[in-house]
């Protein structure tokens, strides 16, 4: 959530942002893992997962997929 955070409400990061922030040199390796934790953040209303601007169920993306801090106000 901290990458969300630091963009803003009203900004995104993608998927691999994160994981080669997190992973490094082996970030692909962890991709699926990220976007897990991100599943369940985005079950727990704390970020929203979205493709094309539109809110979407991670397990029905297909194609690259955004990241964004959840708002009380959507």
């Amino acid at each position: 959530m901290t990458f969300t955070k630091k963009r803003g409400p009203k900004k995104s990061v993608c998927p691999s942002e994160v994981t080669r922030d997190l992973f490094s040199d082996v970030w692909r390796n962890h991709l699926d893992e990220v976007k897990d934790v991100a599943a369940g953040m985005q079950q727990s209303k704390l970020i929203r997962i979205t493709q094309n601007g539109k809110d979407i169920s991670i397990d029905k993306a297909r194609g690259p997929i955004r990241l964004s801090i959840y708002t009380s106000d959507e």
